[in-house]
């Protein structure tokens, strides 16, 4: 498993790279904060950095958890396991926290997990050949925060319908759902995903970030009180206003 950070456009620009694509770009506890910690570090690049594209390798966009770290569960105790569970959604909302939008292709397979880590990601273009499923309910256990993603954001019979491992889900269902920007046939998607890069390249930096701002604000609030305050920024210190003066 290897994580690369490159920047481009004078560090408007910045790449992660996460190749796992042998196991499917599957993740554990030591690879999901590697790869946070890196996206942290891309973002808070002097300001300078206003869009993130995470590009994950190979055919899978993530193939979920790594199955191989099950066997530290033997003997684990009910409060350890929680605790480790909220960690891992700890770390996916450090990826919504971030405050510059984040931009990923989403390819074959997304898998438990991989639903969390999609959740995340503030815009992912999807291939047609995407598929998502959730296979928990077949290991003898109930997502956790997965399953508070998908009940919130579907409908409820298709929560269920996915919950329980008795469907998987298309690219066209995720875009229904809301769950991706957009869908685009499979020979498309990096180009796809280079225009969206440009046009968010296009705009200045700082709204970008504020738009941000306002999106998780809101989602994290319910209220537009924040959402004044970052508007009124961007009005008073903006291009438009200053042509006025």
């Amino acid at each position: 498993m290897t994580i690369t950070l490159t920047r481009g456009h004078d560090g408007r620009l910045a790449r992660v790279r996460y190749d796992n694509a042998a196991r499917g770009n599957c993740f554990d506890t030591t690879a999901l904060h590697h790869l946070v910690d890196t996206l942290e570090t891309a973002a808070a690049a002097d300001d300078s950095c206003a869009v993130i594209h995470l590009d994950l390798a190979g055919k899978n966009f993530c193939a979920g958890w790594d199955t191989s770290s099950f066997a530290t569960l033997a003997g684990a105790t009910r409060e350890s396991v929680a605790a480790d569970l909220r960690a891992s959604d700890d770390a996916l909302h450090r990826i919504r926290r971030l405050p510059v939008p984040v931009v990923a292709g989403v390819r074959g397979r997304i898998i438990g997990f991989g639903v969390g880590l999609l959740a995340a990601v503030h815009l992912p273009v999807a291939a047609t050949d995407a598929q998502l499923s959730l296979p928990e309910a077949r290991y003898g256990f109930a997502p956790a925060g997965v399953g508070h993603t998908v009940a919130r954001s579907l409908p409820r019979p298709h929560a269920y319908h996915l919950l329980t491992g008795a469907a998987t889900a298309t690219a066209g269902q995720l875009l229904d759902w809301g769950l991706v920007a957009r869908v685009v046939a499979d020979d498309d998607l990096d180009r796809a995903v280079d225009h969206l890069l440009d046009t968010l390249l296009a705009v200045p930096g700082s709204t970008l970030r504020a738009v941000v701002e306002v999106v998780e604000s809101s989602l994290e609030t319910g209220t537009a009180d924040r959402a004044y305050d970052i508007s009124a920024r961007t009005i008073v210190a903006g291009p438009a206003t200053r042509g006025a003066a």
